[in-house]
């Protein structure tokens, strides 16, 4: 079944950068490589925490940006209902082919719309008017830094998101991480005029992408879902060690990937090493 719309012609600020959708097969590499299937096991994980902290069932969720539908999947598994919402043709058809392919058509569905369409789609997926409640769980992952207009759109965006939550449930946002890219080039790639440029820069190199990205702290996300009336209650780092080790060579050995998996999953919601992790996840509950 092809994708709904929701409000017509997506908004200009795409939820997907074209880069991703032209080069599908590329896009596919990379979650297949040891440091993808981390990211998404990892994530996983993290998400498995929260939903057991939601009450209801099953849970309603709502993947701001789902592209292909990889963390939507793995919700559907877990017996929630998941609409995956983005603006490109391409990552939702694979999205529903996924879905089929894992057994979960029936708990996947795909709506063609922006971040600005969700007081349609509320119309569309049958839920209260506007938005507001509508979701148990609202997903927003390696989207921010993708939008054009810096810390207010990030702010404007997260309101947006917020507000598609019922109280009580919750909104998960991640984005790459500025101390993680610093650590990376001083670490990996030994680039040390890199990273003290990287110290202050408001952009940077998305090596999956090929393209500049907005750089969104924690920190801003944090304070934006304060004001948008959430508590923060989890806070996770993703992948804290993958990306120092230099030799890819060994994350693809069975038994040294295991180890890392491991020691992965272990470190995720521990200080320090999430707040140098390669990406950061934030998860905030909508009060009463």
């Amino acid at each position: 079944m092809p994708a709904e719309r929701a409000g017509g012609v997506p908004g200009d600020g795409e939820v997907l950068p074209t880069a991703l959708v032209e080069d599908i097969a590329g896009w596919s590499g990379w979650q297949g490589a040891p440091w993808g299937r981390l990211r998404y096991r990892i994530v996983d994980h993290t998400l498995e925490r929260v939903c057991r902290t939601v009450s209801g069932r099953p849970l309603r969720v709502l993947d701001a940006g789902g592209g292909d539908g990889t963390d939507a999947i793995a919700l559907a598994r877990r017996g929630c209902r998941v609409t995956v919402l983005d603006t490109s043709p391409v990552l939702l058809e694979r999205a529903r082919a996924n879905a089929a392919a894992a057994g979960v058509a029936d708990r996947v569905r795909t709506v063609d719309a922006d971040l600005e369409d969700l007081t349609a789609l509320a119309a569309l997926t049958g839920f209260r008017a506007g938005g507001s409640g509508s979701f148990d769980l609202v997903l927003c992952h390696d989207v921010l830094q993708h939008r054009p207009g810096g810390e207010a759109r990030v702010r404007a965006d997260i309101a947006t998101l917020v507000s598609s939550v019922r109280p009580g449930g919750c909104v998960s946002l991640l984005a790459s991480n500025p101390a993680g890219d610093v650590m990376a080039a001083v670490v990996r790639r030994h680039d040390l005029p890199g990273a003290l440029h990287l110290l202050d820069a408001s952009a940077a190199h998305d090596p999956v992408l090929d393209r500049e990205v907005q750089r969104v702290s924690p920190e801003l996300a944090e304070a934006a879902l304060v004001e948008a009336r959430c508590s923060v209650d989890f806070r996770f780092g993703i992948r804290c060690f993958t990306d120092l080790v230099d030799d890819d060579r060994r994350k693809a050995e069975p038994g040294f990937y295991a180890d890392l998996e491991r020691l992965e999953l272990a470190a995720c919601d521990r200080e320090p090493y999430l707040r140098t992790a390669r990406s950061w996840q934030i998860v905030g509950r909508r009060r009463g």
